[in-house]
């Protein structure tokens, strides 16, 4: 009897989990950019898991369709049908006692994976950039000093393929918080928002894919390494 490619899979699935319910054990798998641990079985150097169980953590992270946002952890390079964009490092700036700005920069690099030379102004990114804190507060993108390396470039075309790395600063406004405050709560996510009511060019096509039409955003956590 011949059967399908499909078939045979499932059949030989099936085999290996009866043949290897003594080998089970946990496996942690970064999935919609948040730890989720699994129950496994290793056979032959392989690692399986049942799909009904990946389905429920699918389901858990935001459904089993696409997500409404590009999401996952630290050095993951994410794409949302435009740019793509990967934060690469989490670092704090201390208070120097010189009248700078302190606080949080997220090291983060974005690339245009289009088909067309595009600024970020022109495709809707361009406001409300900032970090959700360990505490729930969100604190925006700060306006001065480093903050100049994504100004300064967001009325820049970048031809396609072309990036630029940047540093992010969060930095602290208002207040006299010490290092140690400061510290004590970091960034857990970085938020990327993208406005498609903003778009100022290539606006029938950009974004529209099946995966990002919805919402184009990225979402970075930085509290998971890809």
């Amino acid at each position: 009897m011949n059967h399908t490619p499909a078939v045979l899979a499932l059949l030989a699935l099936s085999s290996l989990a009866l043949s290897a319910l003594a080998a089970a054990q946990k496996t942690t798998v970064t999935i919609g950019g948040q730890p989720v641990s699994l129950d496994t079985v290793k056979v032959g150097g392989r690692t399986y898991v049942a799909l009904d169980q990946l389905q429920k953590a699918l389901t858990a992270a935001g459904g089993a369709g696409p997500l409404g946002a590009a999401e996952g952890c630290l050095n993951e390079w994410l794409f949302n049908g435009t740019w793509r964009l990967r934060a690469t490092a989490v670092k704090y700036v201390p208070d120097a006692g010189n009248g700078n700005s302190y606080g949080w920069v997220v090291t983060t690099e974005i690339r245009n994976g289009g088909k067309q030379a595009l600024s970020f102004y022109r495709t809707g990114i361009e406001k409300g950039i900032g970090v959700a804190l360990k505490n729930g507060d969100f604190k925006a993108l700060g306006l001065s000093g480093l903050a100049s390396a994504f100004n300064d470039r967001m009325m820049t075309d970048l031809s396609p393929g072309a990036g630029v790395l940047m540093d992010l600063p969060f930095s602290w406004q208002g207040g006299n918080p010490t290092n140690a405050e400061l510290q004590a709560n970091p960034p857990v996510k970085l938020i990327v928002p993208v406005d498609v009511s903003a778009l100022r060019r290539g606006g029938s096509t950009l974004y529209k894919t099946v995966n990002y039409a919805r919402d184009p955003s990225f979402r970075v956590n930085l509290t998971c390494k890809g």
